[in-house]
């Protein structure tokens, strides 16, 4: 059943004008399943100021036709340190390997951009398309921080804050580091996604980002900071992802996993290293609806709302591996 959040407005002033992520915080609203679905994410260095929609850049208008079959979505990405040596641009994509069942991560592909920029692109498609290694193929882990202003003012404040904190100590060996144009869930910021696990958090912060690099402490800690992994299909099932990671721990994001939704029942499969096959099932229904002000705007004027997922009767099965 669908409710509407009491208090309507958290102790907060019905016509004051407020940052929809002070909002976000003060109703307790949920992240998980927000995550959205995607077979890959092509991350292009874009300048500064990026316009209200990133897709109205002469770049990502000229790649569109590229990635637009193999539904791709573009991220317009700067390194978030000053300092950092001159380079020419770099391309990189993210795509799903081609013919797996489950979900352990994306593939990473990295280039200089040339003189034409779609066929760059066009060549970094092609190598994901095919199943085979590539030269192109460039393991390490980019993390975008969206820091998108013109989009939203609190991607602006905080997630372009964050970054610059991040950044701070210096380059961590593997790792890059972006600010990004729109990543979805504003609400959340500052949100994050890593890559290539393709993790998004919410309300994130240094000791957040760390502990997501690291693998630091218990899942459970950060669980209410989770949107959900893109490579899995659908937000009932990052739902109860969230859920199985809560019991599981890290090591569930290392597993190829998939599963399904047949309108309020998610399963969640995956193997374990030693041949046992794990799966979690559990109901998913729309819980509470909480109403959304835009951004700098007072709650009573809210003319948008997200519903929660609820996760309940979560049960686990196991199956050894055929003898």
């Amino acid at each position: 059943m669908t409710t509407t959040a009491e208090p309507p407005f958290f102790g907060l002033d019905r016509d004051a004008k407020i940052r929809c992520s002070d909002w976000a915080r003060a109703s307790s609203l949920s992240p998980a399943g927000t995550a959205g679905t995607y077979p890959g994410y092509l991350l292009v260095e874009i300048p500064l100021p990026w316009p209200h929609d990133v897709g109205e850049t002469a770049q990502a208008e000229a790649v569109a036709p590229v990635i637009g079959p193999a539904g791709y979505r573009l991220q317009a990405v700067m390194p978030v340190d000053p300092d950092a040596p001159a380079e020419s641009r770099r391309v990189i994509l993210h795509a799903r390997p081609p013919g797996e069942a489950g979900f352990a991560g994306y593939r990473r592909f990295e280039a200089t951009a040339g003189p034409s920029l779609p066929d760059t692109v066009a060549a970094l498609v092609a190598a994901a398309a095919d199943p085979a290694p590539s030269s192109l193929e460039a393991p390490a882990v980019d993390v975008l921080v969206c820091g998108h202003g013109r989009r939203d003012a609190c991607c602006g404040r905080l997630g372009a804050g964050l970054a610059v904190r991040l950044a701070a100590p210096g380059p961590r060996p593997g790792v890059n580091l972006w600010r990004t144009s729109h990543l979805g869930g504003h609400r959340f910021a500052p949100v994050a996604l890593v890559l290539p696990q393709g993790t998004g958090w919410a309300f994130a912060d240094i000791d957040l980002v760390g502990a997501v690099l690291g693998r630091e402490g218990d899942f459970a800690a950060v669980a209410d900071h989770y949107r959900g992994c893109s490579g899995l299909e659908s937000p009932q099932m990052q739902a109860l992802e969230a859920e199985v990671l809560r019991r599981e721990g890290w090591r569930v994001l290392d597993r190829p996993r998939g599963g399904s939704f047949d309108g309020s029942r998610a399963e969640l499969t995956f193997q374990e290293n030693d041949g046992r096959t794990v799966t979690w099932s559990g109901t998913v229904q729309p819980g509470r609806t909480v109403p959304t002000p835009d951004c700098l705007q007072p709650p009573a004027s809210a003319r948008k709302s997200q519903t929660e997922w609820a996760v309940s009767a979560v049960v686990r099965r196991e199956q050894a591996w055929p003898t």
